[in-house]
């Protein structure tokens, strides 16, 4: 449904734009087009950008959201290239002299500021140099693309083109103007509205992963087990907030809401994180976000972790008693047993009647498969849910064991947690 909503107001620009400048001909319109549904889908962006969360629902999840995020900033680029390549060729309307040399400036800076910062997201990787972009440093550069964004508003607004501002299409690329202008506000304003602060009282480097738990401050966000939260802490290096996901939700003997956080050294950030976070660290979280929470799901679930994917799992077990009537096994998938965490959790969980797991060590165990999953999951899976955390490669095979041994899976929930 979210993808629906953004794809008609996308249409809308190119249909307004018929009206408004087809009688200059075919390649003038075209640019047109191309550069109106271009702006629409730039507001588009920058509203998502800011992390809706009552618009989940529509999209299925904010990792969804971002999905989308990504392409239509690819679309926006591939349109305004369209405009650029594509001169337009008409008698416009020029309202004075020095406006439209602005208009001209503010178009030339936003074009090839967004051809930059869009050309680094979508390569992700410089070429001939080893490693990813780095992601503070694409981070900063990102939120030029508001200013961008506002530079090819004022040049829409002024240059000198073939309908007036009382046109339908002057009239609806001026409402997703202010659109994209305030939300980029809101994005800046996001480090005050909406992150909370968090104390550390624990840190425990378990296994593969640190088991990092924090406390509110002040106010605590609202977040279900299974959700996620991004988080940074005050200390060098680690001030760019991340998406992991909430591990545990506990109370202290004094009523406090605390999380607990178990992350995997798998990059520059995270591997920081494991070396330099101490108790009585202050954390920023920003969640919860995501709509990867079993309450969600069917009468018969079958949860697959692969290594640090467990972690939502460990949330929602320890939370087991609330999702009644429903009959959950996990499959905890490792290299060894040296690698599991919250096995303790899982335990207290398995003495609910409706709840157990597997913990299935690929070093002694082999690989895991449909066949093995069929075996050990204690109910039938014909109909029954699949919720799924690890990795994607992994994720397929096990769907396309099912589908080849004839299980009929209800759905298939899982996330995609890439947000660049």
């Amino acid at each position: 449904m979210g993808i629906l909503l953004v794809f008609l107001a996308l249409l809308t620009a190119a249909i307004l734009s018929v009206p408004a400048a087809s009688h200059t001909g075919l390649a003038t319109w075209f640019s047109i087009a191309s550069a109106s549904t271009a702006f629409v889908a730039m507001a588009v962006n920058q509203y998502l950008a800011t992390r809706p969360t009552y618009l989940e629902p529509l999209f299925g999840g904010l990792d969804r959201i971002y999905r989308v995020h990504k392409w239509t900033g690819i679309l926006a680029l591939a349109l305004i290239l369209a405009h650029y390549f594509i001169t337009p060729n008409f008698k416009g309307k020029l309202l004075t002299t020095g406006l439209n040399e602005m208009a001209q400036t503010a178009g030339q800076i936003g074009f090839y500021g967004l051809i930059v910062l869009g050309g680094i997201s979508i390569a992700k990787r410089l070429p001939k140099l080893k490693g990813e972009f780095p992601y503070h440093v694409w981070r900063q550069l990102h939120r030029f693309i508001g200013l961008f964004f506002i530079a090819v508003a004022i040049h829409f607004n002024f240059i000198k083109r073939p309908f007036d501002g009382t046109a339908w299409l002057a009239v609806y690329l001026n409402i997703f103007a202010v659109i994209g202008i305030a939300s980029y506000i809101q994005t800046q304003a996001n480090a005050f509205l909406r992150r909370r602060r968090y104390r550390v009282v624990s840190v425990i480097h378990a296994g593969a992963a640190t088991l990092v738990t924090a406390e509110p401050e002040g106010r605590a966000i609202k977040a279900s087990p299974g959700q996620f939260a991004f988080i940074s802490a005050d200390r060098p290096g680690l001030g760019e907030p991340h998406p992991f996901t909430i591990a545990g939700h506990e109370t202290s003997q004094d009523g406090t809401n605390r999380l607990t956080f178990a992350i995997k050294p798998l990059g520059d950030f995270t591997r920081r994180l494991r070396e330099h976070i101490e108790t009585g660290d202050t954390l920023m979280v920003e969640g919860g976000y995501g709509r990867f929470t079993a309450q969600r799901g069917g009468e018969r679930q079958l949860w697959v972790a692969g290594g640090i994917g467990v972690t939502p799992f460990l949330a929602m077990a320890r939370s087991i008693a609330q999702l009644t009537g429903k009959r959950v096994h996990l499959f905890y998938c490792v290299r060894d047993a040296d690698e599991a965490i919250g096995l303790e959790h899982l335990d207290a969980a398995g003495k609910h009647p409706n709840f157990s797991y597997t913990l299935h060590r690929s070093a002694s165990d082999g690989r895991i498969n449909a066949e093995v999953i069929k075996a050990g999951a204690g109910f039938d899976l014909n109909g029954a849910d699949l919720w799924y955390c690890g990795p994607a490669a992994m994720r397929k095979a096990i769907i396309k064991g099912f589908r080849d041994t004839g299980v009929k899976l209800a759905r298939v929930e899982f996330e995609r947690f890439e947000f660049r």
